[in-house]
């Protein structure tokens, strides 16, 4: 019997082109570990101790974070989630240009965004690696690069001379190349550019979890017009009610697309809304980050 080495420590030793340097783990309570916690490490541990009081984040209380840059650019940070060595959740964190920090998504689940151990078993499920023990001889030039929600990728650059871009969550290749990346890349930072300027979420003041549903059990966007923007202010109500709303968009030069199931919401500062979607565990995505670039469909 084989025995598989867990990625999430050996994986480590593959990459060597990565922004994971710099990490920080953290704890619950940051000033029992660190003697001087930065602002970030402070309000990570502000917003887990919130969260943790939803039944769905409950094993936070206990959790310990890694906080890591992430790329492209010096603005981004990946916090994995972890309880006794164990993923159980993450959260993107954005520069803001007051200084701050603002929540630029979260989720919760054993397989959360740029997870090591997904990404190794989908490269092998792919037939991209063989192994493990044949990944070792030939270290994996990996990178994480994060841009927005939609645009969430590891990028390997093989030993073959491929550049290959694997989703954050699943680790699927994408049917891109460099060229498409760029542009896609190119069409974002058009859209934002420079630090997050997001209010900074400070308290949950609702929520809602549905049931979970397939989204392609029917499929409205071939069939019927998205919703409104009247609509769309009225989404909490929609889902209050339980009803099943798709979110859709069309990447690369409409070679991809990504069809997510939203379950529910977290509505923080009674104002901003953080729709729950359904992908490798619960994921929760800013609505603003969302609306320009798809469509949503019940």
């Amino acid at each position: 019997m084989h025995k598989r080495i867990p990625l999430f420590t050996a994986l480590i030793l593959l990459m060597v082109s990565t922004h994971v340097a710099g990490a920080a783990d953290i704890g619950t309570n940051p000033t029992s570990t660190l003697k001087n916690p930065s602002r970030l490490e402070i309000q990570v541990h502000e917003w887990m101790d919130m969260l943790s009081g939803q039944p769905q984040f409950h094993s936070w209380k206990n959790a310990v974070s890694a906080i890591m840059p992430i790329g492209p650019g010096t603005h981004g940070f990946l916090v994995s989630i972890s309880l006794e060595r164990r993923p159980i959740g993450y959260m993107i964190v954005n520069a803001t240009e007051d200084g701050g920090y603002a929540l630029g998504e979260y989720g919760v689940g054993s397989h959360p965004a740029f997870d090591p151990d997904t990404l190794y078993l989908s490269l092998v499920r792919q037939g991209l690696i063989e192994s493990y023990s044949a990944a070792i001889k030939k270290p994996l030039r990996l990178e994480r690069l994060y841009v927005h929600p939609l645009l969430a990728v590891w990028k390997w650059d093989a030993a073959d001379g491929q550049t290959y871009y694997l989703d954050a969550w699943t680790g699927e290749a994408l049917p891109i190349d460099n060229a498409m990346w760029h542009k896609q890349l190119a069409a974002a930072t058009l859209k934002s550019s420079g630090p997050v300027q997001q209010s900074a979420v400070k308290s949950l003041s609702d929520t809602r979890l549905n049931d979970a549903f397939d989204p392609y059990e029917t499929m409205p966007w071939l069939t019927q017009a998205p919703l409104s923007e009247a609509q769309l202010g009225s989404l909490s109500k929609l889902l209050d009610n339980k009803a099943k709303i798709r979110y859709t968009s069309e990447l690369f030069d409409q070679t991809v697309l990504f069809v997510w199931p939203m379950i529910g919401y977290h509505n923080w500062n009674h104002q901003t809304l953080y729709a729950a979607f359904d992908q490798m565990g619960t994921r929760y995505v800013p609505l603003s980050a969302l609306t320009g670039n798809g469509s949503f469909f019940q």
